[in-house]
């Protein structure tokens, strides 16, 4: 393993310092060809002496080569990826751990302080300059995964901001009504014109949610084993936890210490007649608005389904478009899970073409399912299509919510607690809140709605 992570960082070094040669070449070469340009733009600027449209050619040649070389540029720490990084801490870490028990038996000393002499040994190996270069990481190797797995396993979270300087109890302004404008009137002794009212805000506040783990592991499995247990259970503990993690941005309750989910009654309302959801996000004085905590949603009026026949969800797709602020459009996705979105594959326009269809979106990797022309996230944490459910969002998650790492990131190894036994205690907390309210709409299979 060692020479594995020699190779590895030599590797990354080599592949540095090629780069920067690559990269000090181009700049030579694009160097030169800016002074070709201004001297194609001078000749220009003095009369060309009939040579107007060959001039002209020369300098749109000189612009594309320009355009070409510097998209050949690449930072040279990029070459380095944070896949290779996490490998490679992995790694140190793992077999410290290995070494450290397999020496002590579980039984001898401070595990963390262990650790961390075993890690420094290991990093000497490698010549490593310092050990922050490539351990004292044991804490660390689960942090890294969790965000990971969650991201993987659910895209909405994906979707989501990850906000890293959110806090405890941190707050933050939405505007719930604009300032008024009047018409002019003509300056005139002794007129005053009257005060307009100004805008108004309300807070929202972020939510502390939180997780703990605490399996434990057999010294029998743990030094006797021919797998590497505890490597595989801090791998598994990252999915599990991504999982949790999941599951709570989207359905937690938000009592105790759970976050308020984004399609969770803490966030989404939508009782018959009185429900906040159906309240307009701003209102000329602020009263009877949307409280800002909480989505809009867009009824479809049908129980468990988008309409009574294709027009009608077809029509209900242009109506969910013109209910989004125009702000927003330019991002805007659908999300569902792959039952809503076999659902839409049967649905035709009046001249029998399909409402989703699949196309090439520039950053993105193969085709993607469009709907209505906005792009489609399949997330199969969503809930299916059924009465009074909620299982489309529309719009721009990332204006809308936001959630963060918070000030509680444990982990404990225990060897003391249960004799035999290594104990692997983890504990997170994490932040949540709303954005802006208004960036969503959450979509609901109802035939309810605001009307008292």
């Amino acid at each position: 393993m060692d020479e594995k992570l020699k190779e590895l960082l030599e590797k990354a070094q080599a592949n540095f310092n090629e780069q920067r040669e690559k990269n000090d070449a181009l700049t030579k070469q694009i160097t030169d060809l800016n002074d070709k340009l201004k001297s194609v733009t001078e000749q220009m600027e003095k009369g060309d002496g009939g040579k107007s449209e060959e001039l002209t050619k020369k300098l749109e040649e000189l612009m594309d080569e320009i355009s070409d070389l510097r998209s050949k540029y690449k930072a040279p720490a990029t070459v380095i990826t944070d896949a290779d990084q996490k490998k490679a801490i992995q790694q140190i870490v793992m077999k410290s751990f290995g070494s450290f028990m397999k020496k002590n038996k579980g039984t001898q000393g401070d595990v963390v302080e262990g650790l961390q002499n075993e890690i420094e040994l290991q990093i000497k190996t490698l010549n490593l300059s310092t050990p922050a270069q490539g351990g004292y990481a044991v804490m660390e190797v689960l942090s890294m995964d969790v965000l990971d797995h969650a991201r993987e396993f659910s895209p909405v979270v994906q979707q989501i901001m990850l906000k890293s300087d959110m806090t405890r109890d941190y707050r933050q302004l939405i505007k719930i009504t604009y300032p008024s404008i009047a018409e002019g009137i003509e300056n005139v002794a002794g007129t005053v014109p009257a005060e307009t009212s100004t805008q108004t805000y309300a807070e929202v506040k972020s939510k502390v949610f939180k997780l703990y783990a605490q399996p434990r592991i057999t010294n029998e499995a743990l030094m006797g084993a021919d797998i590497n247990v505890y490597q595989d259970l801090i791998t598994s503990l990252g999915e599990e936890i991504g999982i949790y993690l999941a599951a709570q941005i989207l359905y937690g309750d938000g009592t105790d210490l759970n976050a308020r989910g984004i399609l969770s009654s803490s966030r989404v309302d939508i009782t018959d007649g009185t429900g906040k959801s159906w309240l307009p996000t701003l209102t000329p004085t602020g009263v009877g608005a949307r409280p800002s905590d909480y989505f809009p949603a867009l009824g479809t009026g049908v129980s468990a389904d988008f309409g009574a026949d294709d027009v009608a969800r077809v029509n209900f797709l242009i109506d969910a478009e013109a209910a989004l602020p125009t702000r927003f459009l330019v991002n805007a996705k659908w999300h569902m899970n792959r039952k809503t979105l076999a659902r839409w594959k049967k649905v035709r326009f009046d001249d029998g073409k399909p409402a989703l269809i699949w196309d090439f979106i520039e950053g993105t990797r193969g085709r993607v399912p469009l709907l209505n022309g906005y792009p489609v996230v399949i997330d199969d944490t969503l809930p299916d299509v059924a009465a009074n459910s909620t299982p489309m969002i529309f719009g721009d998650l990332s204006r809308a919510f936001a959630y963060a790492p918070g000030d509680i990131d444990q982990m404990l190894l225990d060897p003391y607690t249960k004799k035999g036994n290594l104990i692997v205690y983890v504990e997170k907390n994490f932040f949540e809140m709303v954005q802006r309210s208004d960036a969503i709409l959450v979509i609901a299979c109802t035939t309810n709605d605001g009307t008292v």
